[in-house]
């Protein structure tokens, strides 16, 4: 989530803090995530607050909501063709999420703030999830809203935890990745398919797939011996770019910087941004020289038809973007 933003907070003099957003626009009520997962209902509830403290990482923003339905798009079956929800199709293409089944993968989340995003992960099905921020927001807001949700992680369900991590702080990022291991050890398989840790003879289609370019195949990808210590499946990002003051030292060198040290070529990046200022774009920029575009960007009302120009009578600005790192 932005950081320390007043361009982000849109807080009146005087008054609270209110998050300028489309269509959350209060910090000081819980907000209630429901949907349904195999005809079960879950619903994820997390608490928000529009303290200076903790502020603007204490509200949601409408791109935490946005990730967090592409997220349940993405791990539920296809509406049926009478159905008015939403649905991406090239959201769901082959080999776009990688070759691990959902309840294989560990997620991490940096700037998580009041954690939404990164609940839903663990709502749909993730082996593990990390949640990050600021060690104040993470004190008071991720954690106690992991606390809050802690019926997710019941019955077998998803490991969620929340640690502090700043953005280039070398010390932050092992121990994070410490604590990501310690929620669930890197699987490490050997010529095995990943989804079902079974060896399998091969297809004609197998085979004809293995003749196809690297971004047709990208799907049939196994991962090295190596078992990835300290380093997710997704990695989410969400809502990070805000404008910097005059003559302060600019966050995105040190945001990239974390990034890279916790992906590598496997790893799928999910990063949310609205294009509120030129800085907006300049992240983005920065992240397409490391990472690849593995499906067209999807914008916001595909996501939630609240977002089209005639509900918002604007334009949402709203993009979320599916990278994976480049080969080097």
């Amino acid at each position: 989530m932005p950081k320390n933003s007043s361009t982000a907070s849109g807080s009146a003099s005087g008054g609270a803090n209110r998050p300028k957003n489309h269509l959350i626009t209060d910090a000081t009520s819980p907000f209630t995530f429901s949907f349904v997962r195999f005809g079960k209902k879950r619903t994820i509830t997390v608490d928000q607050t529009p303290d200076d403290e903790t502020w603007p990482g204490g509200a949601l923003w409408d791109v935490g909501v946005l990730m967090a339905k592409l997220l349940v798009m993405a791990t539920s079956p296809p509406p049926s063709p009478n159905s008015r929800e939403p649905y991406i199709p090239r959201l769901m293409a082959p080999g776009v999420w990688g070759p691990t089944s959902w309840k294989e993968r560990r997620v991490l989340e940096l700037g998580a703030g009041v954690g939404l995003t990164g609940l839903t992960a663990g709502a749909v099905g993730a082996r593990a999830v990390l949640l990050t921020d600021l060690d104040l927001v993470v004190d008071q807001v991720t954690r106690p809203n992991v606390e809050r949700n802690s019926h997710l992680g019941g019955n077998g369900g998803s490991k969620i935890s929340a640690v502090p991590l700043c953005w280039g702080n070398a010390n932050d990022e092992v121990c994070a990745a410490e604590e990501l291991d310690r929620l669930a050890p890197p699987l490490l398989r050997h010529g095995k398919d990943l989804s079902s840790g079974r060896k399998k003879k091969k297809s004609k289609a197998a085979k004809k797939k293995a003749a196809m370019p690297v971004s047709d195949a990208i799907e049939g990808l196994s991962l090295s011996s190596a078992t990835r210590e300290g380093i997710p499946d997704i990695l989410l990002i969400g809502d990070v770019a805000y404008q910097h003051k005059p003559g302060a030292e600019s966050h995105f060198d040190i945001l990239l910087s974390t990034v890279l040290t916790f992906t590598d070529e496997h790893t799928i990046v999910m990063f949310g941004t609205r294009m509120r200022m030129p800085a907006s774009i300049d992240l983005l920029e920065m992240f397409r020289q490391h990472f690849v575009e593995v499906v067209e960007q999807i914008q916001a009302h595909e996501v939630d038809k609240s977002f089209t120009l005639e509900s918002l009578g604007r334009k949402h600005n709203i993009s979320i973007h599916l990278m994976r790192r480049k080969p080097t």
